[in-house]
């Protein structure tokens, strides 16, 4: 009887909308586990963890950004023309990384500050 009435839950429309959208985060949660080792982090402590998962989100968009400026570059591009498409992918990306790097900075000095305050309250 349970079984029954599951099986026909899951051939609703309700259900098959909201698994619809399980099944897209699942692939995405695999491409970020496959590409960056999410699973296997070398910090502890959950401010690590967090700062860690951050950056390797980071570079799965980076990922996505690259395959998708590719893919508008190689429909714009003429045939013998891929020097000029390779030359504004670095500067893409060299945008990208500079920007990261920025707020990086911005974050490392805030923890510092905080580190730095921990150990003179300790003292």
């Amino acid at each position: 009887m349970r079984l029954a009435k599951r099986r026909s839950y899951e051939q609703a429309d309700e259900f098959k909308d909201r698994y619809r959208w399980r099944a897209g985060v699942e692939a995405t949660m695999s491409e970020f586990d496959r590409k960056t080792g999410v699973k296997h982090l070398r910090v502890r402590c959950l401010k690590a963890v967090r700062f860690c998962a951050t950056l390797k989100a980071t570079a799965i968009n980076l990922f996505r950004a690259t395959t998708v400026q590719k893919a508008i570059n190689r429909s714009k591009a003429p045939q013998g023309g891929g020097a000029s498409a390779r030359i504004h992918a670095i500067l893409v990306f060299k945008e990208h990384f500079f920007l990261f790097r920025t707020r990086l900075k911005k974050v490392l000095g805030i923890a510092c500050r905080h580190y730095e305050l921990t150990l003179i309250m300790t003292v």
